[in-house]
């Protein structure tokens, strides 16, 4: 046994001292693999986008409370006279191209689920690239009087420490808000808009404003037909159609703070936040972000990297949340807050003809598509929805419908009136 084991003790040195002694082999040098050339690429000549929406609850009031919406101090004053019906689907309709006819004009033909009656005329903008406001721009310059803003943010009973954030606008003017806008910078889409090519067409406009049903559906096939573009075609699957109706589980009368919502199938991330006015007249913001933000510049839409980004830094909440207890802080200085949720789609893209998979084949783009989804939902803090279309009217000059409280009533004329002109285009 003692001679085997000396043997293999022998053959292991032997071979570990040949190795040594061997000459070392070349080093293997790596090339980076070669990067395909860039594919030539022309056009588009024609951009293309749907920005839909679908808003429950007291729709009217979505455009003063997180986001900019299609509504505002109209909106709001006519959902107070009964003119919310509690779910509203919009449908914003922008053409953008390279060609530039003397007499141009351009049709959207939709599939008949869409219930409107005739093909959707896309109005072009006279000569001075300007029509009269796109629904995502912001409104009049902001007169914030002696405001003085209390913010809170983040979901739980507890306040978070060093909260609120009080802002006096008197004191420190508009730039006091510059402390917050620094947790909800975002990188704006750019899409067709007056100006930026030679022709553009949108849809409504003043001269067409036909509304979109509560069961409106995108499913089917879209034409957009006009003599300064190409022709579009672009067909959605149900996996396409309008967001879903947010609906709000909490908020009710008793537990107020509890707030709640449905799972939305096609959501990617959710932001809830709530607008009220203090008995001293103090705004008492609120959102779920766990940064403190400025609630009223969450656009409608976001970029696919600013959703990635959003929800990394938990300025949104993530796609399977569900609830977010807002701060009993916050129902204490202003119960009749207004309160929006908003929900996230993303959005999907089109391009014709296909990019060829031979990238030496050169890219001709005739056009390209892009549908944006959002949802929300918006009420008033404490308030029992089972009161819509209930007898509304208080006094001669409150028509019946809606009752809204009247301090949720002035918070929201005065917070509009201050902060209108902040909203920032997406």
């Amino acid at each position: 046994m003692n001679r085997l084991t000396n043997r293999l003790t022998l053959v292991s040195a032997a071979a570990l001292a040949a190795l040594l002694a061997a000459p070392a082999a070349p080093a293997q040098t790596r090339r980076a693999p070669a990067q395909p050339p860039a594919q030539p690429t022309t056009g588009p000549v024609a951009t293309y986008w749907m920005s839909t929406t679908m808003e429950s609850g007291l729709p009217g009031l979505g455009a003063g409370v997180g986001g900019a919406g299609g509504g505002g101090m109209g909106n709001i004053m006519a959902m107070m006279s009964g003119g919310g019906d509690g779910v509203n689907k919009t449908l914003h309709l922008e053409l953008q191209s390279s060609r530039q006819i003397a007499s141009p004009s351009a049709f959207h033909t939709a599939p008949p689920e869409l219930g409107v009656r005739a093909p959707l005329p896309l109005r072009t903008s006279p000569p001075s690239g300007r029509p009269e406001r796109r629904p995502d721009e912001p409104g009049e310059t902001p007169d914030f009087g002696r405001v003085r803003l209390l913010v809170y943010s983040g979901c739980g009973a507890a306040t978070k420490p060093g909260q609120p954030m009080v802002i006096d606008i008197a004191r420190e003017g508009i730039t006091g808000l510059g402390r917050l806008n620094s947790a909800l910078t975002f990188n704006a889409a750019i899409g067709p808009m007056p100006g930026a090519n030679r022709t553009y067409g949108d849809w409504p406009h003043g001269d067409n404003r036909e509304r979109i049903g509560p069961n409106a559906s995108l499913v089917g096939t879209h034409t957009i037909r006009g003599n300064y573009s190409p022709d579009i075609d672009v067909t959605l699957s149900p996996q396409q159609d309008f967001m879903e109706a947010l609906q709000l589980t909490g908020t009710a009368p008793g537990d107020p703070s509890g707030l709640g919502w449905n799972a939305l199938q096609n959501a990617r991330g959710y932001f809830a936040s709530t607008m009220g006015s203090a008995e001293n007249g103090d705004v008492v913001i609120w959102s779920s972000s766990e940064t403190p933000v400025f609630p009223y510049m969450m656009p409608t839409y976001l970029t696919d990297g600013d959703l990635t980004r959003f929800l990394r830094d938990r300025t949104l909440l993530p796609p399977e949340t569900t609830q977010c207890r807002i701060p009993d802080a916050v129902q204490q200085a202003a119960p009749e807050s207004m309160l929006k949720v908003q929900a996230f789609g993303g959005d999907v893209d089109f391009s014709y003809p296909p990019r060829p998979a031979d990238r030496r084949q050169p890219w001709n783009i005739d056009y390209v598509v892009k549908v944006r989804y959002a949802s929300s939902t918006t009420t008033v803090m404490g308030m029992d929805l089972s009161e819509m279309g209930g007898e509304g009217a208080r006094n001669d000059q409150q028509p019946r419908g809606l009752p809204i409280p009247t301090n949720a009533g002035d918070a929201a004329r005065s917070v509009l009136r201050g902060l209108g002109g902040l909203r920032r285009r997406n």
